[in-house]
């Protein structure tokens, strides 16, 4: 599978310190998995947060999927997410 799986991230502008935190989250994952991940970060209100229908942030979107929304998840919440999702 050359696909990567599509991590989409939600911060409110100013980052709230659960934005921040998410943020360096994805610094580890993308570290750890690497190729197999593509991580994109919004800040504040844009087209992608309409088209979800994300009102409260962080919130982290995988594979067009809201998996977490509203909190700053532990790492190991996260990567279950992740593997949830097929990673």
């Amino acid at each position: 599978m050359t696909d990567k799986m599509l991590v989409e991230v939600f911060a409110s502008l100013p980052p709230c310190s659960g934005g921040r935190l998410v943020k360096k989250m994805m610094k580890k994952v993308e570290e750890k998995y690497g190729d197999r991940v593509e991580i994109k970060i919004y800040e504040g209100i844009n087209d992608k947060v309409k088209e979800y229908g994300i009102e409260t942030t962080p919130a982290i979107v995988i594979d067009e999927d809201i998996r977490i929304i509203g909190v700053a998840p532990s790492m190991e919440t996260l990567e279950d997410a992740l593997k949830e999702a097929g990673l």
